[in-house]
């Protein structure tokens, strides 16, 4: 647009300077704008582009332990022959039992020692015991009296029996007396009487409701009334040993 408005302008301008000069040329161009290309070379430098980096990342490794469970190995005591003796848990006295027994003993008083035989018949209710203990003094009234003869004692006794379970125990009774007198060329008599008896014993467990017993004791005993056709001594001592089974 801007070329074909210049070609005016200086025709115009041509025509109003026409008289002052002989001749003018004109030239009009071609309003229509020609183009052409142009190559003109790029400074620019070509360079090779820098190297590419790869990278490559690779996942660590997962190691996965597993520990097998170890076997459990459960060793059986090879069986061991039952011991012969009862064991201490065995040794307590039942709730029941009955105590057989004999022995040899004597008893004394200010007139002499005679010797006697014993016999024991009880019941043991745990560690406590109600038997019947017996002295028998055949031929032996003239140590206990003014009197040949024979002479006998009976005694009803509560006894308890300490530390359950040990072998060796202490014991201790009391008892309600009979003592029976026969003197030579007389008629027999009896009196009443109390006594109170110590000892230990030896338990030897055969089993857990068996056991032997061996004991040995002292007693006490006085005669609380007088015997007719004798002079006996009211204060009596007796002492012996017994051996016993406990069932």
């Amino acid at each position: 647009m801007k070329p074909a408005i210049v070609s005016c302008v200086l025709s115009l301008s041509a025509l109003g300077f026409a008289p002052l000069a002989g001749a003018v040329e004109v030239y009009v161009s071609d309003p229509t704008p020609q183009y052409r290309s142009v190559y003109v070379p790029s400074p620019l430098v070509w360079s090779a582009p820098p190297p590419t980096r790869i990278i490559v990342t690779q996942p660590q490794p997962t190691t996965i332990v597993r520990i097998a469970p170890r076997p459990v190995i459960v060793e059986e005591p090879a069986p061991e022959d039952p011991p012969t003796h009862p064991q201490p848990q065995e040794r307590r006295d039942p709730r029941a039992s009955v105590f057989v027994g004999a022995g040899y003993g004597g008893m004394t008083s200010d007139r002499g020692t005679a010797g006697t035989w014993r016999l024991h018949l009880g019941l043991g209710l745990g560690a406590t015991e109600l038997g019947l203990r017996a002295d028998i003094a055949d031929r032996s009234m003239a140590q206990l009296s003014n009197r040949e003869g024979s002479a006998y004692r009976i005694g009803a006794e509560v006894a308890h029996r300490f530390l359950e379970g040990a072998t060796v125990r202490p014991v201790i009774g009391a008892s309600f007396d009979r003592w029976q007198f026969a003197p030579d060329g007389a008629s027999g008599s009896g009196a009443f009487g109390v006594g109170a008896r110590g000892g230990v014993e030896v338990h030897y467990h055969l089993n857990p409701g068996a056991a032997l017993v061996f004991g040995a004791d002292l007693g006490y005993h006085r005669i609380l009334a007088a015997i007719d056709d004798a002079d006996v001594s009211r204060d009596v001592l007796t002492f012996g040993a017994t051996m016993d089974i406990r069932l």
